[in-house]
């Protein structure tokens, strides 16, 4: 590989993770790990869970220190999470107490719903698009 393409690979700037702040660490491991269906972290301790998201993304539970301000502004930050199969998704959520929080819509063509997680932090569900046949 040369120099300048190599240069280029590895200079771009790209997501490498996005950190939710909790208060209850293990009800949120949970959720995120069986409800959401994330897999078994890729980091687990006291006070971090670490998943990892496609290939070069992470999200990441972090305690709240005892003590420390959290900002305010809830509701500004929210993620997506790509399903397979929107409604067994919904259905699960609906059935472990967790009801969506907007109307279904359609966002560039594919069908989205937004939930909160245990701690109110708000999440968009979106069933990622079927391949034409």
């Amino acid at each position: 590989m040369n120099k300048e393409k190599e240069k280029n690979e590895y200079s771009q700037n790209s997501l490498h993770a996005v950190v939710i702040k909790v208060q209850n660490l293990n009800i949120c491991r949970a959720f995120y790990r069986e409800l959401l269906e994330l897999g078994a972290p890729v980091m687990d301790s006291n006070f971090w869970v670490e998943f990892k998201i496609g290939t070069s993304a992470s999200l990441v539970l972090e305690q709240i220190v005892t003590g420390e301000i959290v900002p305010e502004g809830r509701g500004r930050i929210s993620w997506l999470c790509m399903v397979e199969d929107l409604e067994k998704m919904i259905k699960k959520l609906k059935e472990n107490g967790y009801d969506p929080i907007s109307e279904e819509i359609d966002l560039l063509g594919m069908k989205t719903l937004q939930f909160c997680d245990p701690e109110g932090n708000q999440f968009v569900l979106c069933e990622r698009k079927k391949e034409k046949e």
